[in-house]
């Protein structure tokens, strides 16, 4: 028969044993010791947890690296995982929110585009490249482009300002040319701009633009703002 004490304390042994938990091993600091030490009292840990142990320690390392935080001694894989936890659901939230900014801005210019389409219409008239006139003082090349703005709407409009950005034929955008025009444009009248540029060579969306052919690209009309005579204004969300 075995004695009495002696089956209580293989008992007691066998209970702590039960009770021991992976999660309650500390990770050493020394990551030396992460193969000898570690790495053999998680193997019973599911994958998902090693997964989310292993970023835990990774990120921390690197911030580490970066002088931006270390990992506290006597630090659990309990208390590791309850971080790293918490640190992927605070990007989730991050991403759902930079998603939702994304989606209202996107969904303020579709709007405003649309204002824009009832109220103004801009349209490439006249596109070329004029070359240097040594005898006039112009001693570049230069890019001239002309502009028909179409007042659409029922207010009269005091200026606009906006990017026109210019498409070939397979839809790819080339380059783009900005203006301001504060000249004012009457209720359901057209007026003309003609703006220029210097022409440089070595600049492949100036090449490009001088090298479209009349009939075989697009342009779409980008606004930054459209003023109106009653102090009232269209503008590109940020």
């Amino acid at each position: 028969m075995i004695p009495r004490a002696p089956w209580i304390a293989a008992a007691l042994v066998l209970a702590l044993t039960a009770c021991s938990s992976p999660h309650d091993v500390v990770v050493p600091t020394d990551i030396a010791k992460w193969e000898t030490e570690l790495k053999p009292a998680i193997e019973d840990m599911s994958e998902e947890e090693k997964n989310l142990l292993a970023a835990y320690l990774m990120r921390i390392k690197m911030a580490e690296a970066f002088g931006a935080g270390s990992m506290k001694e006597g630090l659990t894989v309990g208390e590791a995982l309850k971080q790293q936890k918490a640190w992927v659901e605070e990007q989730k939230a991050k991403e759902a929110e930079a998603r939702a900014l994304k989606e209202r801005v996107e969904a303020e210019r579709a709007a405003l585009k649309k204002l824009v389409d009832q109220t103004l219409t801009v349209a490439v008239v006249g596109l070329e490249l004029r070359g240097a006139d040594y005898s006039s003082g112009t001693y570049s090349d230069s890019q001239i482009i002309k502009l028909a703005l179409q007042n659409k709407g029922k207010k009269d409009i005091r200026g606009v300002k906006g990017e026109m950005k210019f498409i070939d034929i397979f839809d790819k955008e080339v380059g783009s040319i900005t203006f301001g025009y504060d000249d004012g444009i009457p209720a359901g009248q057209t007026r003309s701009w003609t703006g220029s540029r210097d022409y440089n060579q070595f600049m492949d969306e100036h090449k490009a633009i001088a090298n479209l052919e009349e009939g075989k690209y697009t342009t779409r009309f980008e606004p930054e703002v459209i003023l109106f005579v009653d102090g009232t204004k269209l503008r590109t969300p940020e």
